[in-house]
């Protein structure tokens, strides 16, 4: 799809309906969180995907050994802690 433009009115409550067709596109539906990027010329670029989604995978494996389960690495780590923090 190329670009598309879209108007939209401030309400009295500073509410914005998205017109259907750009919730269709954006695949967005009731409870959908959408992210703002503003931009240094003030202008705004919609996306239904989180800043922090992009990122997801990306360190997979580093933190735990080869073929090992991250939640179990996670349990085991703070098994170990626990009495230390038991003492204090």
């Amino acid at each position: 799809m190329g670009d598309v433009s879209y108007t939209l009115k401030v309400s009295s409550q500073s509410q914005v309906t998205l017109p259907k067709e750009l919730r269709e596109r954006l695949k967005l539906h009731p409870g959908s969180r959408l992210t703002v990027v503003v931009s240094k010329e003030n202008e705004l670029k919609l996306t239904g995907q989180l800043p922090i989604e992009k990122h997801f995978g990306s360190l997979s494996g580093l933190w735990t050994k080869r073929n090992q389960d991250a939640a179990e690495y996670t349990r085991k780590l703070r098994d170990s802690m626990q009495p230390e923090l038991d003492s204090k």
